[in-house]
């Protein structure tokens, strides 16, 4: 058997390709299909199959293009009510492709609809080899049930018996999942990309409950925000995603035409470092950057119904931002501006700025006075260890929370790099707020420079 991992970073998601012969598969294809059709190629291989373990939430699939490119099936569970052409499988249903036996179990509790498949290579064995877990079991952790907030109850359940289940199964059995550690579709995810059923029985702390009540508490606290985007992907990914030959590639736009577009009601993504932002950018715009988290991000904080508009440092950075946010769901991107920040600039356009603060400075300030600092990550993030006297904020809060500070004070963002913080002060701006600073470097630097830190 054939057998390939493909990672996305960001994301943090696990795809495959496996395959027989001159036949493969795909399980749980992103967006961009590249990869998978490299790696056949590669193989000398043709995709018949592609199986989906669940109507992914963080991301949008690639089934649709994937399927268009190469006239495969598409394999999904029948309790995700798929619109799209496809074959939809029953619990237990089994099936052969590619040389490979499969045989769906179903595993709701993340979502309603998770699945997993059980692999066996008829080459090599009459029993499964190996099980794709999607975001059931994960490495360490399992999928989050909170999802949806008015089944978590009933889905917690669900995916109490889901584990149960799957803890019948042979310790032997080698467990690809679908996210590994980076990932907002489970709480405590390992770094490693796979695993084993008698590892996880062993090592992984949600395996280790025996009753239901102290599974639903233990599972249930203590989990990160979910971005706003998950809902919205799961309903495309059930519908089917409009595949990307599709969508309107953004064209160069000159200064006077991003100005006039903005007045439409265009927003403007920078996407440019963070320290490229703080110099200069379009007043009003969001900034996030491509070498921080570009894609949970921007689905979690831009409006999903407004076209986009990009500043970039150059035309590769606008392709990479353009399939960074195509993977969340946000494919009205219609322009980039041409010439970039040099190009508004000369044409005499206004600018904003972002004051920006060495963590030395920051002490000074919080030993002389009582500076507003947001601390920009998360709350499991600030809970093991932050700087005294910041409050939590997480970037994605600023939104509704900014009518808690004045307008006229200034204030400090922060995290653990300098992007996030960087959105935040972006948002902040947008709200009018006069005196932004953000913290360059943030945490990281500030225990670098052996400052006390609080909760640790």
């Amino acid at each position: 058997m054939h057998f390939a991992q493909i990672y996305k970073p960001g994301l943090a998601h696990c795809s495959y390709v496996l395959g027989n012969g001159n036949e493969c598969v795909v399980v749980d294809p992103a967006r961009d299909i590249t990869p998978y059709l490299k790696q056949a190629k590669e193989w000398g291989m043709k995709i018949v199959g592609i199986l989906e373990t669940h109507l992914h939430a963080d991301f949008i699939s690639g089934h649709m293009d994937l399927q268009k490119e190469t006239g495969a099936t598409i394999y999904a569970p029948s309790t995700a009510n798929c619109t799209f052409s496809h074959r939809a499988l029953g619990d237990e249903e089994e099936f052969t492709l590619a040389g490979l036996k499969f045989k769906l179990w179903e595993t709701p509790g993340h979502t309603p609809d998770c699945a997993v498949y059980l692999v066996t290579d008829p080459n090599r064995d009459s029993k499964p080899s190996l099980v794709f877990t999607g975001d059931t079991l994960l490495v360490g952790d399992v999928g989050r049930p909170d999802l949806f907030p008015d089944k978590k109850e009933k889905l917690a359940g669900d995916l109490f018996e889901s584990i149960k289940r799957l803890k019948t199964l042979p310790d032997h059995l080698e467990v690809y999942p679908a996210h590994g550690m980076g990932s907002l579709c489970g709480r405590d995810l390992s770094a490693k990309l796979s695993s084993t059923i008698g590892t996880e029985k062993r090592a992984n702390y949600a395996l280790q409950y025996n009753d239901l009540a102290s599974f639903k508490e233990g599972i249930l606290e203590g989990m990160p925000d979910a971005p706003d985007h998950f809902a919205r992907c799961s309903e495309i990914n059930r519908k089917g995603p409009v595949t990307i030959d599709q969508l309107t590639k953004p064209s160069p736009k000159n200064p006077g035409e991003i100005g006039e577009l903005m007045k439409k009601d265009y927003i403007v993504l920078d996407v440019r470092p963070y320290l490229s932002f703080a110099s200069g950018h379009i007043p009003g715009s969001f900034s996030i950057s491509t070498e921080g988290n570009l894609p949970t991000f921007a689905g979690w904080i831009l409006p999903p119904d407004k076209p986009i508009l990009l500043v970039a440092g150059d035309k590769n950075t606008v392709e990479e931002a353009v399939q960074k946010l195509q993977s969340v769901g946000l494919d009205m991107v219609e322009g980039f501006l041409e010439g970039g920040m040099v190009a508004w600039i000369n044409r005499g356009m206004p600018v904003q700025k972002v004051g920006t603060i060495s963590i030395e400075e920051l002490k000074e300030k919080m030993e002389t006075s009582k500076p507003l600092v947001l601390d920009n990550r998360a709350k499991g993030e600030f809970q093991t260890g932050h700087i005294p006297g910041t409050i939590l904020a997480p970037t994605p809060d600023i939104r509704h929370r900014h009518e808690e500070w004045s307008q006229d004070d200034p204030i400090f963002t922060l995290c653990n790099t300098s992007n996030r913080s960087m959105t935040a002060a972006s948002l902040l701006q947008q709200r009018g707020f006069k005196e932004v600073y953000n913290v360059l470097g943030g945490t990281t630097a500030w225990k670098n420079a052996g400052y006390p830190m609080e909760g640790e």
